[in-house]
């Protein structure tokens, strides 16, 4: 679905690029390694993950599996919420065009299927790679969604739901 398509894009017509709570999810997935798949946006040419915000008359659960498959065409296994991000000094952004968001994230993590062939469904990346976490580096990585790390690893060490 393009973005004009999108619940999303369809509030944009209406109130311009002024400031917007968005919910939404990101979803770390792993490989067999444990490696996380990155994407190389488009649009800001930073890394970041899949993710993206909940369509009308969607569930949480559906925008992993959708978002998953359209920027990155994985197919999940294993999905498991960790966290809840919603700190204002994390989660506004404003993108290039100069739209604003305050994103309320669900944190999710999932394997991927075996056989899964990593492209871009949507046009919305450019490149993908596998990375061990703690390699990632923070001065390429999109603002808003770098933190979603030390949240996947305070999960992985304390089995604590994540919620900041």
């Amino acid at each position: 679905m393009s973005f004009a398509e999108s619940y999303l894009g369809q509030l944009r017509a209406h109130v311009g690029s002024r400031p917007l709570l968005v919910i939404g999810v990101r979803v770390l997935i792993e490989d067999a390694e444990g490696r996380i798949l990155i994407l190389k946006r488009s649009d800001t040419g930073d890394w970041g993950l899949p993710a993206g915000s909940l369509e009308l008359g969607e569930s949480l659960m559906d925008a992993i599996h959708r978002e998953a498959k359209e920027e990155t065409n994985a197919t999940l296994e294993d999905v498991q919420v960790f966290g809840l991000s919603s700190n204002p000094a994390v989660e506004c952004y404003t993108y290039p065009n100069g739209d604003q968001i305050q994103n309320v994230s669900v944190l999710a993590t999932a394997r991927l299927a075996a056989g899964t062939v990593i492209g871009s469904n949507d046009g919305e990346a450019d490149a993908f790679r596998f990375v061990a976490p703690e390699a990632i580096d923070k001065a390429s990585f999109s603002p808003p969604e770098f933190p979603a790390f030390a949240y996947f690893r305070a999960w992985r060490e304390t089995g604590q739901f994540q919620f900041v």
